[in-house]
Order: structure tokens, then sequence, then C-alpha cells
């Protein structure tokens, strides 16, 4: 019976062996590989049949040293380029083609759309300032939309923590900006008891845009975000108003009548003819 499994084995060790090194004749290296460690099998596993025997650790090492040279070799052959094989090609005239030359069809130019503000009743003429966000017009009073800038009394203080009136800088500004041109306002809400609510403009330059980029207003976020952007420039560069420390002019406003509605009451002084003490 001892032949027997010896036959076995062998014819298993044959079977194994050759098909590892079927696969080492491959190109591929993960499949050299795996055809090497089926070798290794294969040799060991003869090496059992013929002598009942587990292989030394001298035959391991062996074993190990010629995979990891095999390996190597196969390595650096793989990198390796073969420059003969390489061959310039040249360039013919009738490999160069020209672009082909479309006939575009010219396009009818859309019409530009006009100006929203367009559609809004127009003033124009000189304007007086009152604040610097409010401008008499051709008999009318009129506010910027988007736009709140401190009245003409109104007080901050500066980069120094010193006070200055920023209500009247705020109007020397935009009329020195202005400089008595003609501008035109585009009323978007009209109110016959009060003031006008109002775009205006100066040339192709919007005034409320200019002022509040110039730091001597605040964007009134509850009308529009337009001039959101233009606020926060003015603020980044510590312009007009935001060179120092200021109330809003709505909290302005707020504390100047809070201010003006607080009374003082007298006391009656006491007598002996005061019966109102006897109450």
């Amino acid at each position: 019976m001892l032949w027997v499994k010896r036959l076995i084995c062998g014819i298993v060790a044959l079977i194994i062996g050759g098909g590892g090194i079927y696969l080492i004749m491959l190109d591929t290296q993960i499949w050299q590989a795996v055809g090497f460690c089926l070798f290794v099998v294969g040799l060991a596993l003869g090496y059992i049949a013929v002598t009942q025997k587990m292989p030394r650790y001298n035959f391991w090492i062996t074993l190990i040293a010629v995979g990891l040279c095999y390996a190597l070799y196969t390595t650096n052959s793989g990198n390796k380029t073969d420059v003969s094989s390489i061959r310039p090609q040249s360039v013919t005239n009738n490999d160069v083609t020209e672009p082909k030359k479309e006939n575009k069809i010219p396009q009818k130019k859309k019409p530009k759309k006009k100006s929203k503000l367009s559609s809004y009743p127009k003033i124009t003429g000189r304007a007086e300032v009152i604040h610097a966000n409010v401008f008499y017009i051709s008999g009318r009073y009129v506010r910027l939309f988007g736009v709140d800038a401190p009245d003409s009394d109104q007080i901050c203080s500066d980069i120094n923590e010193s006070s200055y009136n920023c209500g009247q800088e705020a109007i020397s500004w935009i009329r020195g900006w202005i400089d008595d041109n003609i501008i035109d306002c585009y009323l978007l809400k009209v109110n016959p008891k009060g003031q006008d609510l109002a775009t205006c403009v100066w040339g192709d330059y919007d005034i409320g845009a200019a002022l509040v980029g110039a730091g001597w207003a605040i964007a009134n976020t509850s009308e529009t975000d337009i001039y959101a952007p233009y606020e926060a420039k003015a603020q980044s560069e510590l312009s007009g108003l935001w060179q120092g420390s200021f109330y809003s002019p709505e909290d302005w406003r707020n504390i100047k009548r809070d201010t003006n509605n607080f009374t003082i009451k007298r006391r009656s002084k006491g007598g002996f003819f005061n019966f109102k003490s006897l109450f």
C-alpha cells in the first residue's frame, strides 16, 4: 500500500508542478508568481513522495532564493522597451486636414430690453439735498429706495472716538458728488402727503449705490438687498460712517422720538393751604 501512496503523491506533484511551469511561461507577472508557487508545491510533494519526509529548511531557502532571482529578472526585462521597434511616423500633407468653413447664418440681434425703471414716472431737475437720502426735486420730496442715511442732526464717533456731525458730512458728500447736475428720479411709490419713494440716477450712475458705496448711508434691506454688497465694501474699507461707531439712522430717530416724549413732572410745594396733601 505504501507504493500506491507514493505513486499518487508523485502524480499529483507532476500535475501541480507542470501547471506551475506552464504559468511561469506566460507573459503576465501575476500568473508567473502563481506558477512559481505551484511549482514549489509540486517539488515539495515530489520530495515527500520519494523520501516520505518533509523537506529541510535548506530546501525551502534554495527555492525562495531562486524565486526571488526569477522575479527580479522578469521585472527588469518587463520595464525595458525595445527602442528599435519605435519608428518615427512621417507626416504628409495628406494627413493634415484644414478645418471646414461652416456657412453660419447671421442671426438677428435681439433688441435690448428696456430698463425696468423706464416703466415708472420720472421727474428731472436739480436736487436740493434735505438729508443725504432725501431730495427736493421738481416740487416733490423723494427718498431713495433701499437706502437709509443719517438725518442732518445725527452725531457719530470717528476713528479717534471724537464726536462729529455725520449727518452733515453725508449731505456734504452727496452735494459735492452730484455737483448741481441734472438728475432723474423714477417714482416707485407716490405719497401725496409725504416723501415719494424713488430711485435716482445721474447719467448711468445709481445715486443710492454711490452713497452706500462711499459709506455715508447703509442698505435698507427691509426694502431691497441690491445695495448690501456696496455696504459690505464700504465697511471693509472703513469708509464714511464705518470709520468709527454710529447708531443706525432708524435707531437714532427712535432715540430722538423717545427723548422728545420724555417730560418732567413738577411737584407742587407743600404749604399750610395745600389741601392736595390731605388726599
